[in-house]
């Protein structure tokens, strides 16, 4: 059971707001009217929006991140949003004197990252969000950070190519003097010893030797394949190995040189920006309603302050 001490029970803050009702009326209207004049374009311009949704093409995974978190990364880049920056000349579009003001840099970003949103959506894209007071330069934003974001993309990949291209180069030049060394010593032993194809030759001279091994000739060439033939075909097989790497390196090498130079995109863009027709912010209505309704519950609460203040007094 509530207390007959209690002030304010639901009669009470009915009698209190019919007693006061013309005033809270009063504060409700200049409420209104400020809230009006106010939010109008003259205190707070308008803001367009114009947002792209786009998915990774052609990119390399550095890590354990997906391509989507990769192109995030690169997106909300620092190289990305200074280029959009100097394009767009945001220092004067967004009304920042670069001389007077000692903190130019810090202000142009900060405004720069409350006007441009860059984040992953739930189906692996990204989202592409750009507010500005001018509708065009909002799409043409969106789309900049598209462009250099392909742009830093492309460069890292050259960047990471070349140096595989380097590595490449090295190791076809170290198996194309190791292939040239087996390969004079191949051919030094043919040329001594008359080895040039180890299973067929022993084949035959094997036959041959033992038909008629007074044969000089044929008595020479048994003993440098049994004295020499291993060695000769060991280094052989291994020429061949060589040859295999060798060819597998310059296909990579051939790969590389193609990644260095070739000019992908990186963005497929399934929703490209236009410039709006309609303001996105502020939304006065809003504006308004939270006005009007702080206010009332502000004066409110006054009047209970001072209706329990004179019931004190009074008791």
């Amino acid at each position: 059971m509530k207390s007959t001490t209690n002030y304010f029970n639901s009669i009470d803050l009915l009698v209190l707001l019919n007693s006061w009702k013309k005033h809270l009326i009063i504060v409700g209207i200049v409420s209104l009217v400020a809230a009006v004049f106010f939010s109008s374009p003259m205190f707070i311009k308008p803001k367009f929006k114009s947002e792209a949704i786009v998915y990774p093409s052609n990119l390399i995974a550095y890590s354990s991140e997906s391509a989507t978190e990769q192109m995030l990364q690169i997106a909300q880049s620092n190289d990305v949003r200074d280029k959009i920056i100097k394009a767009f000349n945001l220092f004067s579009h967004y009304e920042i004197d670069t001389v007077k003001d000692l903190f130019h840099e810090t202000h142009v970003i900060s405004i720069y990252e409350e006007n441009v949103t860059i984040k992953k959506t739930e189906y692996e894209s990204m989202q592409v969000i750009v507010y500005d007071t001018d509708p065009k330069i909002a799409s043409m934003m969106v789309d900049s950070i598209i462009h250099f974001f392909n742009i830093k993309a492309r460069q890292m990949q050259s960047e990471k190519s070349a140096e595989v291209l380097v590595i490449i180069d090295k190791q076809l030049s170290e198996k194309k003097h190791e292939m040239d060394s087996m390969e004079n010593l191949l051919q030094g032993m043919s040329e001594r010893y008359g080895l040039l194809d180890l299973k067929s030759q022993t084949k035959e001279v094997t036959r041959a030797y033992f038909k008629n091994s007074s044969n000089r000739e044929v008595r020479d060439l048994y003993s440098a394949l049994h004295t020499n033939g291993l060695s000769f075909n060991a280094i052989n097989e291994h020429l061949w190995r060589t040859r295999g790497t060798y060819n597998d390196l310059k296909l990579a090498h051939e790969n590389s040189e193609r990644d260095v130079i070739k000019k992908l995109t990186y963005a497929n863009v399934v929703t490209r920006p236009f410039p709006s027709d309609k303001k996105a912010t502020p939304v006065r209505w809003l504006i308004v309603s939270v006005a009007v309704g702080s206010s009332l519950l502000l004066a409110f609460m006054i009047l209970i302050i001072m209706d329990t203040r004179k019931k004190k007094l009074s008791a």
